[in-house]
């Protein structure tokens, strides 16, 4: 599959550009097609394996510990709010984690294999201000220009001439986690291939969620 466009999504403990990051995913595809896409995103919600580091696919759970050391902020609102995500959200924040400055590495690293790829935040104003704050800060050149972001409620919208930034009606084609930033940013994905497609004038066929097995 060619990859020209990238998804990023973070889950944070602030809306502030200083929050400190829980986890961060992204996810590599062809915008232009949707059938790959639903497959790709498929397969790595099939494969474990492949959810962490593959070749459409990233995820990092980072570690706090180190974050707030350095001063990455917490808010109070932000912590209730996180108290009344159902217990999927809560489990998708648990196991190995990383350092920030290592998961930040890695998401380098990993875009690197992409250097025609268009990266996309659902509000670059929020994760992308988050993720350039937190590579400022750790000295690591930022993987897009200060210039490069793009926002996916707006390509969304313009596509489709909606104004809420989703797909209406979307039933996504994998058994999503709300708030489990790899998912967040693989059903954004599908979205924008959605999009695409029906801004050409074409059917979207129904998904076939029998092909995932949660």
């Amino acid at each position: 599959m060619i990859v020209n466009v990238i998804t990023i999504d973070t889950e944070t403990m602030d809306t502030a550009n200083t929050a400190l990051i829980l986890s961060i995913g992204a996810f590599a595809f062809d915008v232009t097609d949707l059938n790959a896409t639903q497959q790709a995103i498929m397969d790595v919600t099939k494969d474990a394996e492949l959810q962490d580091h593959s070749q459409f696919a990233f995820y990092r759970r980072t570690d706090s510990f180190d974050q707030l050391i350095s001063g990455r902020t917490v808010s109070v609102p932000t912590q209730e709010w996180w108290k009344k995500q159902g217990e999927e959200a809560h489990e998708a924040l648990t196991g190995e984690r990383v350092s920030l400055g290592e998961a930040l590495s890695n998401l380098k690293q990993w875009i690197a294999q992409y250097p025609d790829a268009r990266i996309f935040f659902r509000g670059p104003d929020f994760d992308g201000s988050i993720l350039e704050n937190a590579y400022r800060a750790h000295g690591i050149e930022c993987p897009w220009k200060y210039n490069g972001k793009r926002d996916i409620r707006t390509y969304i919208d313009a596509m489709v001439r909606g104004g809420k930034g989703y797909i209406k009606g979307h039933q996504p084609c994998f058994p999503v986690v709300k708030h489990h930033s790899l998912h967040d940013a693989m059903n954004d994905a599908e979205q924008m291939a959605m999009a695409y497609m029906m801004n050409d004038g074409k059917t979207i066929p129904a998904p076939n969620l029998k092909k995932v097995t949660a």
